[in-house]
C-alpha cells in the first residue's frame, strides 16, 4: 500500500469518527479535522493497528478442586490449600502447577449434597494435617463421604514433608478396605 492510499485510508477512517462522535453530541473538531496529508513510517503502524482490530486470548480457566477436612471453609483456608499446592510446585510436581490456576472450593463432609458435587466435579482433596488426632478426624470425615455418596477417590494433600509410612498408609488402607475409596498419595 502506498503512503498517498494510507494517508486517503485514515482520512476516512477520521471522518467516521467525527460523524459518530457528532452523532453522539459530543465532538473535539479541532482534534478531528487534524489529519496529516501525507503519513510517514512512523504513522503505518498505527493505521494496521486501526485497520486490524487486536485479539485477545480469553482468560485460562481454572481447575476446580474440591477439599474436604479443613476445619471453616474462608479465604484463609483457601490460602491455605493454595500454599500446599505451592509448595509442591517448588518440589517439581508439575501435576501442582501454579496455584492460581485452581478454583479452590471446600466442601463440609456433612453436607446434604455432596453426591451432587460429586457427579459435578471430578477433582477432590482430602486435607491431612500432621496433629496427634489427624487420623482419627481424617477417617470420620472418609466415613461421612461414603455415607453421604461423596467421591470414591481423592488425592491425600499434606505437607511435602509428611512421611509416608505411619499416617498416610494408615489412612490410605483403611480408606481402601473398610470404605472402599481410594486415598492418592502421592509419592516424593
Amino acid at each position: 500500500m502506498s503512503e498517498q492510499d494510507q494517508a486517503s485510508g485514515l482520512r476516512k477512517w477520521a471522518s467516521l469518527q467525527r460523524q459518530q462522535q457528532q452523532a453522539e453530541g459530543s465532538v473535539d473538531v479541532a482534534a478531528a479535522e487534524h489529519v496529516p496529508e501525507e503519513t510517514g513510517p512512523l504513522l503505518a503502524p498505527m493505521l494496521a493497528a486501526v485497520e486490524e482490530p487486536a485479539t485477545m486470548a480469553p482468560p485460562k480457566p481454572k481447575i476446580p478442586l474440591i477439599v474436604v477436612g479443613l476445619p471453616g471453609s474462608g479465604a484463609p483456608q483457601v490460602s491455605k490449600v493454595k500454599a500446599r499446592l505451592g509448595q509442591w510446585s517448588m518440589l517439581g510436581r508439575s501435576w501442582a502447577g501454579d496455584p492460581d490456576d485452581w478454583d479452590i472450593r471446600i466442601a463440609m463432609a456433612e453436607t446434604s449434597d455432596l453426591a451432587q458435587l460429586r457427579d459435578q466435579y471430578s477433582r477432590w482433596a482430602l486435607w491431612i494435617s500432621s496433629d496427634a488426632d489427624t487420623f482419627a478426624g481424617m477417617f470420620g470425615t472418609l466415613r461421612q463421604l461414603h455415607e453421604r455418596g461423596g467421591p470414591r477417590r481423592l488425592l491425600a494433600l499434606h505437607e511435602p514433608h509428611l512421611p509416608r509410612q505411619g499416617l498416610l498408609d494408615n489412612l490410605r488402607q483403611a480408606a481402601d478396605y473398610y470404605l472402599n475409596m481410594e486415598l492418592l498419595v502421592l509419592a516424593r
